[in-house]
């Protein structure tokens, strides 16, 4: 695919004042004419190779009907229609290698504007120090040997993931007996390969950096694994390749997740604006008061306030400045298990002992109950703000049942009311719980286990999603669930829409945890599995008729692997903390 970009505002609003201000260029007189500006080269392709950045002069002539040029190049703005793929420095371009693909050059006069186009590539190689550094030397001499048996354990094919995913993975595993490996990442213009060392089985990553580089604009990645034995490098094995789709735009907004780390037991957060860097440690027991262990934790959408629950169910809970994480409530005043924010943040609903509560999200006082709710649980607000869903759950505690049916509740805004009665949305069919509206507020996840097993951490877990109006019957996400046993629980929508493919289709991002094999690194033979978060496109629109709307999952790479996550929840930004 090729990949080309529009021109950004900035670009757009420099490139209209060259046109609409100034003079006319000198020796051309007052009023240019049907001239034409000549921008050269017309086409050239930069090829950034191991981070060296090339550069290219470029000229502009202004020709005269009669054909008469006048350099104009002194007279000019240069710009790039893509300002990722480099930058200009007068009419000197430089790729910076931050981004492949192709572009248009564009120069300005008053009433008269030139174009070029440049295609940068990115190439590169880097060995790891566990490889010896004759490593690409080896396999460039290397003939491929099809009886080898080289297998990519991770990511999945044709998996689908935001450009800025930050660090990339890829793992094998080897039946040859091979030692040392190339892995490659590549498109029409990028093409950039690591040389690890391993055995059996064994992983690479691609650094922020690079990742950058080939992921840059939406398209397709190809990923291709060699293996060669290097006291017999004549041949090498090599992997069937695989796809890795990018859907058009970043990934924007934060999450939020319960994690057991060294660093601190409780709740850790990541801007997903900022690939590549690490969680940050923002509630735990070191920041609680009294080293308090704190899990169970709801956002409010603009990311100012956080409720969370210490020390376990049934005990005290409160309501968190996230900006200076000033608790609201004092400590075993109020109780709840769980809780959701109204979508302008002054209002939280809770829950405790089956009751549903509406409180005052500054100081936690009750404004109103929710009647005829049977006993409830797992309690969340549309974005609209004018309806909850909820479970209505079986004997047993909030956190802890194996009966539950999801209803929904309208709500009045403006009076603070909610509705006599709920309506059905999902009956039987298991244990239906975790329900979750969709950021447009017309499609529900929720988790779905057999009625022998109860809510809590169960392996048994399902996801599942059902239309908001209950206008089409439950789905399971069977691409997403992958199969049984794998605690494919706690899952939540991510805030934005984003879009896939060349008729931008509309698609919501969904998070959850599981405690499936991630490729080579944890698996149940090393008797490691432990849950991480993942997360899947869901396409709305392939619903319609009862079509698979999720893809392969994949882990999101700035977790650790050594911890148990779970609890992952949204906000539509991060706010920094004073």
């Amino acid at each position: 695919m090729i990949r080309t970009r529009s021109v950004v505002l900035s670009a757009s609003l420099a490139f209209a004042f060259a046109l609409g201000c100034g003079t006319a260029p000198k020796g051309t007189g007052q009023d240019a004419g049907p001239s034409t500006l000549v921008v050269e080269p017309a086409t050239i392709t930069l090829d950034v190779v191991n981070g060296v950045q090339p550069t290219q002069d470029y000229t502009a002539n202004l020709v005269a009907p009669d054909g008469t040029r006048t350099d104009v190049t002194d007279q000019v703005s240069f710009i790039l229609d893509d300002s990722a793929i480099g930058y200009f420095d007068h009419h000197t371009l430089t790729a910076t290698g931050a981004g492949a693909g192709q572009t248009t050059v564009r120069a300005g006069l008053p009433g008269v504007q030139g174009t070029a186009q440049v295609k940068v590539l990115v190439h590169g190689s880097r060995v790891d120090p566990s490889a010896p550094a004759d490593a690409p030397a080896l396999f460039g001499a290397a003939a491929t040997d099809t009886a080898k048996q080289v297998a990519i354990a991770y990511p999945p094919d044709q998996v689908i993931v935001p450009q800025n995913l930050g660090d990339f993975e890829v793992h094998w595993r080897d039946g040859s007996g091979d030692n040392l490996f190339e892995v490659t990442l590549r498109d029409d213009f990028t093409d950039l390969r690591i040389y690890v060392a391993g055995g059996a089985t064994g992983w690479g990553k691609y650094l922020p950096a690079e990742w950058s580089s080939a992921s840059h604009g939406a398209g397709d990645l190809t990923v291709i694994v060699r293996g060669l034995d290097t006291a017999a490098p004549q041949t090498a094995g090599i992997s069937a390749p695989i796809t890795v789709h990018l859907t058009n735009e970043a990934i924007l907004g934060g999450l939020y997740y319960w994690a057991a780390a060294g660093g601190g037991e409780g709740i850790w957060r990541h801007d997903m604006s900022k690939p590549g860097d690490p969680p940050e440690k923002f509630f735990t027991t070191t920041e609680t008061p009294a080293g308090r262990c704190v899990a169970c934790h709801s956002l409010s959408r603009d990311g100012t306030k956080m409720a969370v629950t210490y020390d376990g169910g049934n005990k005290s809970a409160t309501i968190l400045d996230v900006a200076t994480l000033t608790p609201a409530i004092a400590p075993d005043t109020m109780y709840w298990n769980f809780a959701t924010f109204t979508p302008d943040a002054t209002k939280l609903l809770t829950v405790f002992n089956g009751q549903l509560t509406l409180r005052n999200a500054a100081n936690g006082d009750v404004l109103a109950t929710v009647q005829n709710t049977s006993v409830a649980s797992h309690p969340d607000f549309a974005p609209q703000g004018d309806k909850i869903v909820y479970v209505q759950r079986s004997a047993g505690s909030d956190w802890e049942f194996t009966g539950g049916n999801l209803v929904v509740q309208s709500y009045d805004p403006v009076n603070v009311t909610f509705g006599d009665m709920p309506t059905p949305l999902v009956t039987g069919g298991g244990n239906n719980f975790y329900p979750s509206f969709s950021p447009d507020g017309q499609w529900v996840l929720f988790n779905r286990t057999d009625n022998n097993e109860d809510s809590y951490n169960a392996p048994t877990a399902e996801l599942w999603v059902v239309k908001a109006d209950g206008s089409a019957p439950p789905m399971k996400l069977a691409a997403a669930d992958i199969g049984p046993g794998l605690t494919n629980s706690w899952a939540r929508w991510a805030p934005f829409q984003s879009s896939f493919g060349p008729n931008n289709e509309p698609l919501y991002w969904i998070t959850f945890s599981s405690k499936r094999e991630f490729g080579v690194r944890s698996t149940a033979a090393l008797n490691n599995l432990r849950p991480q978060i993942w997360m899947t496109p869901f396409f709305p629109a392939r619903m319609t008729g009862g079509t698979e709307p999720t893809a392969p999952s994949f882990r999101l790479p700035f977790q650790d692997i050594g911890t148990n996550n779970h609890i992952a929840q949204w906000t539509e930004r991060v706010v920094p903390v004073n």
